[in-house]
């Protein structure tokens, strides 16, 4: 599922909802906010969820700078620093997220994690543009939400 223009309500799960919340706040009365705007201190509950990636216009390419645990742990790796283009399996991000920096509007997307091995897990992306100059998209943030089964079958021995 892929739904845009959303609010608040449209977002099933606290964590993404709050980061919504936060997003709009210092976007203001602006389009996007610029990532100065944002600072990590004000939300640290929130910080596991969040995916930061840079916008390179020529070619366009999306380098990930940083990626919260909860990604992490989902994908059984990290991959900051990487290219998405290189991350296995982001065929169909890939056009999300140039929908992104084209329409410059925020975005949820539920699906299944097919980027990682742990391919039976479903997670929600909430997609949320930053420009510097107030017209370009040069960074977008996520927020991930992964949902992992409770089932005493899938959880590590201790």
């Amino acid at each position: 599922m892929f739904k845009y223009p959303i609010e608040a309500n449209d977002i099933p799960h606290s964590e993404l909802r709050e980061l919504f919340l936060h997003w709009q706040k210092i976007r203001g009365d602006r389009n996007m906010p610029r990532r100065a705007d944002f600072n990590p201190a004000d939300i640290p509950q929130l910080l596991p969820y969040i995916l930061l990636t840079d916008v390179d216009e020529t070619p366009k390419k999306y380098r990930i700078r940083l990626v919260g645990t909860a990604t992490t742990k989902a994908m059984s790796r990290d991959v900051t620093g990487q290219y998405l283009v290189d991350v296995p399996g982001t065929e169909e991000m890939i056009e999300r997220w140039d929908w992104l920096v084209e329409n410059k509007m925020p975005y949820l997307y539920t699906g299944k994690l097919v980027w990682s091995e742990k391919s039976f897990l479903q997670y929600y992306a909430l997609g949320l543009p930053f420009s510097e100059d107030g017209t370009n998209v040069n960074q977008i943030m996520y927020g991930l939400y992964y949902l992992i089964p409770k089932d005493t079958r899938t959880i590590p021995p201790q």
